[in-house]
């Protein structure tokens, strides 16, 4: 369903990371877009900058957003007279306050004087979705009360369960509480994400794609990818399509984005985008590489298979992490058996005796598997288990039916 276009999407080159270039190519951006006056309704008073600050990994690794970004847009939004406000929950497991002092934003919004809004601290409201594809209300801090219009400050990045993040999928960090977060996961993350963003859907976004993420996403193994590109616009499915192509996979193929799409959410079609700026083909790389499109492939070995049971985000990068980036090859190369690994609440034991359960979500397991906790749960802390399993040498256990084993060939 199209919204009615075009719509009008800004790609512009920074020439690299350097301040200097950030601002030259953040203000040609707005230009592009007509200027902040252009974008925002003169009625607005308060705007929320939400940055993509994940874990708080430094921006280099191209997991979070250039901090730059946050200065130039509070200058840009008070210089024609709007109140700018920044907020962000951090990743699953992480304290946002965490994510605000190794990112240097805690610092760099006190020297600017603008209020920056722990939105996992927060006093929550819950907001009814109408319509909603899976969801009845979402649950965002107070102070989205007083928010007149949103600016998604989002990272150009793969991610292993929703192919890519960018301006929809940051809006996730408007989320409060972290139980609320992995139902997400549980439900459809897909179709949650489009009811949040209808009910808080971006008025402009601003993509960066300085240095961006390819890989397994949106932590580590992913690797960073400098482009030296910002994206942006006032239609996010419209930005979110645009850097799709950049990053070299057709939008209709990311799951959330095509559901954007039939929600009436905006535009995803090349035709319906009016691109000023630089051409795609003259920014778009050689190459990109993504994660697989199923969780079941995220393990590239024969003898380690995965099953997947809902997992958050979190979780299934820590695995990834480990299984692409720290396993001993020679581990692999000696293996005398295959593992399984379970991973995500609705994860079922087939009872063949080589399976591992990681996670807190599975703790009905402990006792009954080799069974590693944490949310997510520490990689370093199941290198041995996966080790042992691959020697056939880790106790077998016995998993009775609280543990709703179900028999191999069901």
């Amino acid at each position: 369903m199209a919204s009615g276009g075009p719509s009008t999407v800004a790609v512009v080159k920074t020439g690299g990371p350097d301040e200097d270039q950030v601002a030259g190519g953040f203000h040609a951006l707005l230009d592009h877009l007509g200027g902040l006056k252009a974008v925002i309704p003169s009625k607005t008073k308060k705007v929320l900058i939400k940055p993509n600050l994940m874990m708080g990994e430094d921006w280099k690794t191209g997991i979070t957003v250039n901090p730059y970004l946050i200065e130039l847009l509070v200058g840009a939004l008070r210089h024609d007279g709007f109140d700018p406000v920044v907020g962000e929950g951090a990743g699953w497991g992480c304290p946002s306050d965490t994510a605000f002092r190794k990112t240097g934003v805690d610092v760099l919004c006190r020297r600017l004087d603008v209020p920056l809004v722990d939105f996992k601290r927060g006093k929550s409201m819950r907001v009814p979705v109408k319509n909603g594809l899976v969801l009845d209300y979402v649950t965002v801090d107070e102070i989205m009360k007083e928010i007149d219009f949103i600016i998604s400050l989002a990272k150009m990045k793969t991610h292993c369960e929703c192919l890519v993040s960018l301006s929809l999928k940051n809006m996730k960090g408007l989320i409060t509480e972290d139980r609320e977060r992995l139902r997400y996961h549980l439900l459809d993350v897909n179709r949650c994400l489009i009811d949040l963003n209808t009910v808080y859907k971006p008025g402009l976004s601003v993509v960066d794609g300085i240095i961006a993420l390819e890989g397994i996403g949106p932590l580590r193994p992913g690797k960073p990818k400098p482009l030296g590109l910002l994206v942006g616009g006032t239609d996010p499915l419209a930005v979110d399509s645009t850097c799709a192509r950049i990053m070299k996979v057709d939008p209709a193929e990311i799951r959330h984005l095509q559901i954007a799409y039939e929600a009436g959410l905006g535009e995803i079609e090349a035709a319906a985008v009016s691109i000023r700026g630089e051409r795609l083909e003259d920014v778009t790389p050689d190459t990109y590489e993504f994660p697989p499109l199923r969780i079941e492939d995220i393990s590239p070995y024969e003898k380690i298979k995965v099953t997947p049971g809902g997992p958050c985000s979190n979780c299934i990068a820590s695995l990834a992490s480990y299984l692409h980036g720290y396993i001993d090859k020679h581990v692999i190369d000696e293996a005398t058996h295959n593992i399984t690994i379970l991973i995500g609440a609705k994860a079922r034991s087939r009872g063949t005796g080589n399976e591992i359960a990681i996670g807190r979500c599975l703790e009905r397991y402990e006792g009954k598997l080799p069974f590693v906790g944490g949310c997510p749960p520490p990689s370093d802390a199941y290198l041995e288990l996966i080790e042992l399993g691959l020697k056939g040498i880790f106790p077998v256990a016995t998993v009775d039916q609280d543990a709703r084993v179900v028999p191999a060939d069901e």
